[in-house]
C-alpha cells in the first residue's frame, strides 16, 4: 500500500513468456484500457498492435520543423544580402558583376544546411519529449523483480489513471490473462524535486548566457584599437615565410641563410629523386657519343598492318650547314633519327600527338601544319597595319623542315627554337614524342607548303 510520501501509480504484472504478454496486452485493449504500457528483454514482433500503440507523431513534428527552417534560411539570407532598409540590424546589398541581388540556386547550400540541423534537433529533442523525458528517477526501478525485464521476465503495467482502472477488479483480470505476480507501482514524491544544485546551475547559466549580448551591444557603438579576439587561430598563424621576404633567424638573431632570403635556389649538382635523365635518346632526342650518326638512313614501324616511316635519315654537314646558320650549326648534337626506346609506335600514341599538336602547336602552325594557325593569322594582320613585329610560325611541309630528324623535332618542342618558347614545362616527355609522330605522320601525307602571305593576298 501506498504510504503518506507516496503516490499510487498501478499494477505491474509479470509474466514468463512473450506469447503470455502479448495476449495479455490484446486482451487489456480489448478490455479498454488505454494508459498501460509492456516491458520485454528484447522486441516482441505484434505487441505494438496488440497494445494498441500509435505511429508516433515525430516525424510530421520533423517535417514541420524542416519546412519552417526551410522559409526562415532563406528569409535570412534574403534579408542580410538585400535588405539594406532596416534600421535595425540592416543587411548589405552587395552587388556582384551584375547579377541579382538575390538568387535562389546560390542560396540553397545554406538553406539545406539549415533544414539538416533544424531536423535533427526536432528529432532528438522530440524524442526525449514525447518521451516524457528526462526524469529524475522511475518508480518502476525501485521494484526488485522489474530488475529481470532485461534478462528474462515479460512486464504489463496498466496505470491508475485509465478511466476503465478497478484495483480488485483490474487484478482479477490480470491473473486469469496469466500473470505470475503482480506488485503495486507507486511513486515517493521526493524523486521528483529538483536537486538545490541543479537549480543553482540553471541559475549561473542563465546569468552566463547575458554576458554575450551585453558584450555585443557595447562593442556596436565603440571603436576599439586592440587586436581582435581569436579563439579559433585557424592557420592564421603559422610557422612559415612568403616569397620575396627576409629568411627566418634563429635564436641569436643570425639569419637561418647566408644569403637572408626566404627563397633558395636549387643546390647545384643536385637533383630531384626521379629526375635523373641518364637516356639521352629519350630525354633529350640525341645520341650522347662521338658525334657520328646512326646507321639507319629512314628507320620505319608499323602501325596496323601500315608502313610508316619514323624518322629521317642521317645528314651531311655540307647539308646541315646549308639549312642554319654557321654558329648554330657547329653546336649541333647527334640527333636521334628513329624514335627511341620508350616510345610505342601505336595509333593511339598518334592519336595522343594529334590532341597534343592541336592543343599547343596549332595556334600557330595550323591544324594542318602549314604554318597559318589562327595566332599567325591575327599577328600577319597586325603586321601589315605596322601594329606589330610578328614572325611568321614555319610550315611543316616545307621541305627543309621535314628534314629534320625526330631529335630535333623534339629538342624543339622542349627547348624551343627561334621565336618559338619552350615547351619542356607544360608538356610531359612522352607527349612531346607523340607530337613529334604527328609531325611526322603529316609530313608523310604529302600536302604542298602554302604560303601564308600569298594566301592573305588572295583573300584580299
Amino acid at each position: 500500500m501506498a504510504t503518506e510520501n507516496q503516490k499510487f501509480l498501478g499494477l505491474l504484472a509479470q509474466f514468463d513468456d512473450p506469447d503470455t504478454l502479448v495476449h495479455a496486452c490484446d486482451q487489456a485493449r480489448q478490455a479498454g484500457y488505454k494508459a498501460m504500457d509492456a516491458y520485454s528483454p528484447m522486441p516482441i514482433h505484434g505487441i505494438d498492435p496488440a497494445i494498441g500503440i500509435k505511429r508516433t507523431i515525430l516525424p510530421f513534428i520533423v517535417l514541420f520543423v524542416g519546412l519552417n527552417a526551410l522559409f526562415i534560411g532563406l528569409f535570412l539570407q534574403f534579408y542580410t544580402n538585400s535588405a539594406d532598409w532596416s534600421p535595425i540590424f540592416p543587411g548589405y546589398a552587395f552587388y556582384i558583376s551584375g547579377k541579382p541581388i538575390f538568387s535562389l540556386p546560390a542560396n540553397i547550400p545554406v538553406t539545406f544546411e539549415i533544414i539538416v540541423l533544424s531536423s535533427a534537433f526536432a528529432t532528438f529533442f522530440g524524442m526525449w519529449i514525447l518521451n516524457k523525458l528526462p526524469r529524475f528517477a522511475n518508480p518502476l526501478h525501485r521494484i526488485s523483480r522489474f530488475s529481470r525485464a532485461t534478462n528474462d521476465r515479460f512486464f504489463l503495467m496498466i496505470e491508475e489513471k485509465d478511466d476503465n482502472f478497478d484495483r480488485s477488479g483490474t487484478e482479477t483480470q490480470l491473473n486469469e490473462w496469466g500473470a505470475t505476480a503482480i506488485e503495486e507501482v507507486n511513486e515517493d514524491m521526493t524523486d521528483q524535486k529538483v536537486p538545490k544544485v541543479f537549480k543553482m546551475i540553471a541559475v549561473l547559466g542563465s546569468l552566463l548566457l547575458l554576458v554575450p549580448p551585453v558584450m555585443i551591444f557595447r562593442s556596436a557603438g565603440m571603436t576599439n584599437r586592440a587586436p581582435r579576439l581569436h579563439v579559433v587561430p585557424d592557420m592564421d598563424w603559422q610557422d612559415k615565410r612568403k616569397t620575396q621576404t627576409l629568411g627566418p633567424t634563429l635564436a641569436n638573431g643570425e639569419s637561418l641563410f647566408t644569403n637572408h632570403r626566404t627563397m633558395q635556389g636549387l643546390i647545384p649538382g643536385t637533383l630531384a629523386r626521379g629526375d635523373l635523365e641518364i637516356d639521352t635518346e629519350y630525354f633529350g632526342g640525341f645520341v650522347a657519343g662521338d658525334g657520328t650518326h646512326g646507321d639507319d638512313d629512314h628507320a620505319s614501324a608499323t602501325i596496323d598492318g601500315a608502313s610508316v616511316r619514323t624518322g629521317l635519315g642521317t645528314q651531311d654537314d655540307d647539308e646541315t650547314a646549308a639549312q642554319e646558320p654557321a654558329a648554330e650549326t657547329a653546336e649541333e648534337p647527334n640527333w636521334v633519327t628513329s624514335f627511341p626506346e620508350g616510345v610505342t609506335v601505336s595509333q593511339e600514341t598518334l592519336a595522343r600527338g594529334k590532341a597534343r599538336f592541336e592543343i599547343y602547336c596549332s595556334a600557330c602552325h595550323g591544324y594542318a601544319g602549314n604554318g597559318d594557325g589562327l595566332v599567325t593569322k591575327r599577328a600577319e594582320s597586325l603586321n601589315a597595319t605596322g601594329k606589330a613585329a610578328w614572325t611568321a610560325a614555319k610550315s611543316l611541309h616545307d621541305p627543309e623542315v621535314k628534314k629534320n630528324a625526330v631529335g630535333r623535332i623534339y629538342d624543339t618542342i622542349t627547348n624551343g627554337r627561334g621565336t618559338m618558347g619552350p615547351y619542356k614545362s607544360q608538356i610531359p616527355v612522352e607527349d612531346r614524342w607523340a607530337i613529334v609522330m604527328y609531325v611526322k605522320a603529316l609530313q608523310e601525307t604529302g600536302i604542298e607548303p602554302v604560303d601564308p602571305a600569298a594566301t592573305a593576298e588572295t583573300t584580299e
